[in-house]
């Protein structure tokens, strides 16, 4: 069993196709000022909308776009890490609904993924909405498991997530991992929980099955002051009928796909993640926190012993021009900040919305023989949204990775500039 890592890729081509869509896509925007019918195509709360059937169709275009470069410095060693450019994410795909009970989106992916693959299906999935408290949602998706998870990536207050969170959603959950889930939500509170195959964008890994789920739980809701409490968790019980098992992830950057956090395949029946989460807001600052227990259960005979390992991270967003961020009830998670009234322009004094996020995370993945190695980041982003659909990020990384007398530094500057239709 090898657990799903997401790879670099570049996608230049593509990139140039995609920004003349955008310009096109804005243009048309700011165009069509014309009345909502019934059917036929018009803008809806700043996305072009298809409708058919008197209302009962509803498409809507995905246009994604996140363009990255990096630089690292301090590299001089031989085998450091690579500067470069990325086109992390390219999607292209629709969404929309049928009837006031079904949902469903597909989504193609020409950046970031096997840079062999011109492309690879990103999202493909159906939800039946009917029951107005809770959504059953079948296919190829992002499963609400792990805050970073929960929420759009468009959201993240910084380039990546967390190591932690990414070796934790390898074990059975992720983007594109094919499911069959329930998720639902009260007015304090949003649960999940899903049965699991494998990652639809990963070749060979479809024989895998496992369980995911989180529960979160707003404990605290009073003007200027919220607290939410969770805990997540989920178990691979299958193999692919390798009966192996890996943890690895980059160094929550994405131009080098080299990756020296890496325990290397380890036999196991069995795999899970555990842990807790909690939120808080604190008038404008939001803070996050999260840990994580990983577990190898290796087989009685030949299999080298269990392997524990374990990761977490801590972060804070506070708001330095315009709104802040403010929790979304459906996924119980923080998100960006809503910059409609606030757009940019710069005649009328408005500048879109700023904010500074500072971040440390680390993960084990020592234990035994097995030597993964630790590693530990510091970050800083400051991140721009002059418009809802678009946002600008610098960051900066300060990390070492521990590989027993191989240890490695590095301080990286990142900028990601994403545009989210």
């Amino acid at each position: 069993m090898s657990f799903h890592r997401e790879r670099p890729g570049r996608r230049a081509a593509v990139a140039a196709w995609l920004s003349s869509a955008l310009l096109a896509a804005g243009a048309g925007g700011a165009a069509a000022q014309r009345s909502a019918s019934p059917d036929g195509f018009d803008w809806r709360g700043g996305e072009p909308t298809l409708t058919a059937f008197d209302g009962g169709f509803r498409l809507t275009p995905v246009l994604r776009l996140d363009a990255d470069a990096v630089s690292f410095f301090g590299q001089d060693r031989p085998g450091g890490f690579r500067s470069g450019a990325n086109l992390r994410r390219a999607r292209v795909g629709a969404e929309g609904g049928i009837g006031g009970a079904f949902e469903y989106s597909f989504i193609w992916d020409f950046g970031g993924s096997d840079p062999n693959d011109w492309s690879s299906i990103y999202e493909a999935q159906v939800a039946y909405t009917g029951l107005g408290w809770g959504t059953v949602r079948l296919g190829a998706f992002k499963l609400r498991h792990l805050p970073e998870f929960s929420g759009s990536s468009f959201d993240l207050p910084f380039l990546e997530r967390a190591a932690i969170s990414n070796l934790a959603a390898s074990v059975a959950s992720g983007d594109t991992r094919v499911a069959l889930g329930f998720e639902t939500r009260g007015e304090r509170w949003v649960g999940s929980l899903y049965v699991t195959d494998g990652v639809l964008s990963e070749r060979n890994d479809g024989g895998q099955r496992g369980v995911a789920g989180r529960l979160a739980v707003l404990a605290v809701d009073r003007p200027g002051a919220q607290l939410q409490l969770g805990f997540n968790g989920a178990w691979r019980f299958e193999t692919d009928g390798r009966g192996r098992a890996s943890f690895g992830d980059y160094p929550e950057l994405r131009v080098d796909s080299r990756q020296f956090l890496d325990t290397g395949p380890l036999r196991a029946d069995a795999a899970h993640a555990v842990g807790p989460e909690v939120n808080a807001q604190l008038g404008p600052l939001v803070l996050e926190a999260v840990w994580q227990s990983l577990g190898v259960d290796a087989p009685a005979a030949g299999g080298g012993g269990d392997r524990r390992f374990e990761g977490w991270y801590v972060q804070g967003i506070h708001p330095l021009l315009g709104p802040g961020r403010r929790r979304d009830a459906r996924t119980g998670v923080w998100a960006r900040p809503g910059v409609s009234g606030e757009a940019l322009d710069p005649a009328a004094g408005r500048f879109g919305a700023l904010e500074i996020a500072g971040r440390y995370s680390t993960a084990d993945l020592r234990d035994g023989s097995t030597r993964g190695g630790r590693q530990r980041v510091w970050s800083a982003a400051l991140n721009w949204f002059p418009r809802d659909d678009l946002r600008i990020t610098a960051q900066y990384a300060n990390g070492t990775i521990d590989l027993n007398g191989r240890d490695r530094d590095f301080q990286a500057v990142g900028l990601r500039i994403a545009f989210n239709l």
